[in-house]
């Protein structure tokens, strides 16, 4: 069973392809881009963008069941490479040393005023589990 997952936690992305998508214990949070939930639009500083933007996932994650633990790829997409640092940064802060910092990160256009855009694949369910 596919099951499409919402998060009232944080306001909704500005992808238009923004999603997450539970089915046999795998979740797909796919297109996340940053809002400010203060002022309602994409942030123009890329720091906070990466920080909501994976502030964002991490919400959706948790309403499907989910923790940061569970991450097992996480795939990333900047319109800027300068902002690659803080990219790492921010992973190596919210999944720490043995996360997902094997993050894929390439230059695509992703969205008018944003510079990252966020997809994360996680295991919830007891598959490869011992």
């Amino acid at each position: 069973m596919v099951e499409h997952i919402s998060s009232t936690a944080v306001p909704v992305s500005t992808s238009p392809v923004a999603q997450c998508t539970r089915a046999g214990g795998w979740v797909f949070i796919g297109g996340q881009m940053p809002v400010d939930p203060a002022a309602g639009n994409i942030p123009p500083e890329p720091r906070t963008q990466v920080d909501l933007t994976i502030a964002h996932c991490i919400n959706l994650l948790a309403a499907a069941g989910g923790k940061p633990a569970d991450v097992t790829l996480a795939i990333v997409y900047v319109t800027d490479l300068n902002v690659k640092p803080l990219v790492n940064e921010a992973f190596m802060r919210v999944f720490g040393p043995m996360g997902p910092a094997r993050n894929l990160v390439a230059v695509s256009e992703i969205g008018s005023g944003a510079v990252v855009e966020i997809s994360l694949i996680a295991c919830v369910g007891s598959i490869l589990r011992n």
